[in-house]
């Protein structure tokens, strides 16, 4: 993002401003006498010998006073000329302090007038401290938004049979397996296949305690890992890698501004030439009465405190300010304009599965119906669920295993093993075909050998154990929160029940589509495919953490931790950042506004106005500083206070890792082996 450039930059600005500051305190010192002169002081002043003295300090002035000039003055005007910026704040400072500086000059060469060199240094100091101030306030905004580790170029460790073989990390394939010692960052997304250790992804998904991995789960580029050694199986690589699709959407955060940023931006547009006509009619307005010097001086006062520094940096600095904190919150938010649409928002809609549940199914009856036993149908069916990476199927085989005495978990002795989409999964056990397969209502499955049906399995979804504190302090927030959902009524209106809500079942992709389009100030948020329309139709879209690739990249906010439990948080952040930048907005008008007034009076001087434009961008960075830290709003997983300042804490899962894995072997990524197809 070219952080490294702006630090520079501003590196070089202070370097700059620091030593013309000591040279502008020299040249205020040689004034001081000539101040005295000017008072009309009698002694000594009166001499010959004191007036060529006072006529050198004049002279050395011009020359200590040259240096400031050419390190301030310089860069803005070869940024006013490479630009073509001719009605811009930078160049009406650079005529203000250089007819000042050339006035001064010329009654310094003939030995009478005043001369104003310490006010033409003073205000190219005080300027560019300002300009200081806006340039590292928002460096340090993005450097809260580019808290991703950076990639390593390490050899990695492929594992080919059980031999080790060096290879740049660039070249890795999907389905290579690698190998992960302590110490190592992680340079793919992947499953564990075998091996235990704490993996930190901090600066990925905001979580401030390593996570335990074993087996099955899955891991992120960019993760350290603390102990232990891991052999990994590459699931994405290069581009594909959640890393890299977050820092994508960081690139575009920070090139999406909210609408008010774009009002002030225009207002600014227009603000340079009523200051440019104001100034001028100050200084013809001033001229017979202070003469040509007091004027001028006076028109460049009305220059500097209408300067649109604070103006500038208003809004954009509190929305970047609550993206970085949403950040830490495991939160990325897509830009400015999604975080002040989200402060405005009055109608949430949520989506049922995966959402407002976890996705993790639990048996609740065994409904027998041929010649076998509840036991003797439930070690059938979780035979056959042990290779299923469906949630049902994950239930069932996680129900057969608790019914087993400790120590002897017999494995599954299911061959010929069959996911079938969209119908459920299929093998053959003890010379029998049997498959398990969606049976009639919500979340029930049956049993069959061959056609006969011999087992009905009721399962049932729960809601996510922050689901119903999150949905009560939504609608303490004034929202009205309702469920869409492509469930069947039955299980969506248990889910409704549980929490108190209203709920529209049955709906298709464009249905839902169609209940966000009649509501266009709401927020929706969902994880699946079929909830991509919905989510980029929204006026806010908010895909959960484990959503499709597809509904991450239509949504404007994205979670990536487990859990809606940082929403209520993400809100009140989104209206705090909001009245911060309505209040800098209005500090800048106001406090500009009665200063300019004072200037057009001829009630300031250049260094006050300048000093006074400084003060304001200052108070403007400080206000807007309030909304780090404010995380004490944001429950749930994810959502505790952070330690030593850093992220908060969060579950001990990453997105999308888990429940991902059985007992029977390693689980198979979501694009890596299709799933048995359970309507959900």
């Amino acid at each position: 993002m070219g952080s490294d450039g702006v630090s520079n930059s501003a590196d070089r600005l202070l370097s700059r401003v620091l030593l013309c500051a000591m040279l502008s305190m020299a040249v205020m010192m040689l004034s001081l006498s000539l101040y005295g002169a000017g008072l009309g002081v009698q002694g000594d002043f009166a001499s010959d010998t004191a007036q060529d003295l006072l006529g050198l300090q004049s002279l050395a002035a011009m020359v200590v006073s040259t240096p400031v000039l050419l390190l301030l003055g310089l860069p803005l005007a070869e940024s006013v000329f490479r630009m073509k910026r001719w009605l811009s704040a930078d160049s009406l400072v650079l005529l203000g302090t250089g007819a000042a500086w050339l006035v001064s000059g010329w009654n310094a060469f003939r030995g009478a007038g005043a001369v104003y060199f310490d006010t033409a240094t003073m205000v190219l100091v005080l300027v560019s401290l300002g300009r200081w101030l806006d340039l590292r306030a928002k460096e340090r905004a993005r450097d809260e938004l580019t808290l991703l580790l950076p990639d390593r170029a390490a050899p990695v460790n492929v594992l080919v049979g059980q031999e080790e073989v060096s290879k740049p990390a660039s070249e890795l394939c999907v389905g290579e397996r690698i190998r992960v010692r302590p110490g190592d960052v992680l340079p793919v997304d992947g499953r564990v296949l075998s091996g235990r250790s704490f993996v930190d992804s901090s600066n990925l998904t905001g979580e401030s305690e390593p996570r335990a991995v074993a087996p099955g789960d899955r891991v992120y580029a960019g993760s350290h890992l603390v102990d232990g050694t891991l052999e990994v199986q590459c699931s994405a690589v290069g581009a594909d890698r959640m890393c890299a699709e977050v820092d994508r959407l960081l690139h575009e955060a920070l090139a999406n501004p909210a609408p008010s940023v774009r009002l002030a931006d225009s207002v600014a547009r227009v603000l340079i030439p009523a200051v440019l006509l104001i100034a001028i009619g100050t200084c013809a307005y001033h001229w017979s009465s202070m003469g040509a010097e007091g004027a001028l001086l006076t028109a460049l006062s009305v220059v500097l405190i209408a300067c649109p520094c604070s103006l500038g940096i208003a809004t954009p600095l509190a929305y970047w300010t609550a993206i970085g904190e949403a950040w830490h919150r495991g939160v990325l938010v897509r830009g400015g304009e999604a975080m002040e649409r989200l402060g405005s928002a009055r109608r949430i809609w949520l989506d049922k599965t995966g959402t407002l549940t976890d996705g993790k199914f639990s048996l609740v009856e065994i409904r027998v119906t041929g010649p076998f036993s509840e036991d003797e149908c439930l070690q059938i069916a979780g035979e056959l669920e042990a290779y299923s990476e469906h949630p049902i199927g994950k239930a069932l085989h996680g129900a057969w295993r608790e019914r087993q005495p400790a120590g002897q978990r017999a494995p599954s002795r299911v061959e010929q093993f069959e996911a079938i989409a969209g119908v459920g999964v299929r093998g053959s056990l003890d010379g029998s075909t049997w498959s398990v397969q969606r049976g009639v209502g919500p979340g029930v499955v049956a049993l069959l050998r061959g056609d006969d049906q011999i087992a009905e399995f009721e399962l049932r979804s729960a809601a996510r154990v922050e689901a119903s504190e999150v949905i009560e302090e939504l609608k303490a927030l004034g929202l009205q929160p309702s469920i869409l959902t492509g469930d069947g009524a039955v299980a969506a209106q248990l889910m409704a029940s549980e929490l108190n809500l209203p709920v529209e079942a049955n709906l298709m992709p464009t249905d839902k589509l169609q209940r966000v389009r009649e509501h266009p100030a709401s927020i929706f948020v969902g994880d699946g495919l079929n909830d991509a329309a919905a989510l980029a139709a929204a006026s806010v879209g908010i895909t959960v953490a484990g959503g499709s690739p597809h509904s991450m990249d239509a949504a404007s906010i994205n979670f990536l931790r487990p859990g809606i439990g940082s929403l209520p948080g993400l809100i009140r952040l989104s209206r705090e950042a909001r009245q911060v930048a309505r209040w800098n907005l209005l500090w800048a008008f106001g406090y500009n506004g009665i200063g300019l007034l004072l200037a057009v009076m001829g009630h300031l001087t250049p260094i006050l106005a300048a000093g006074a434009m400084v003060a304001s961008s200052v108070a403007v960075v400080l206000h807007s500083s309030r909304l780090k830290g404010r995380r004490a709003g944001s429950r749930g997983p994810g959502a505790g206070p952070s330690r030593n300042g850093g992220p908060g804490t969060s579950s001990p899962t990453s997105p999308g890792a888990g429940s991902a894995r059985t007992e029977s072997g390693p689980a198979q990524a979501e694009d890596e082996k299709p799933a048995a197809s359970f309507p959900a």
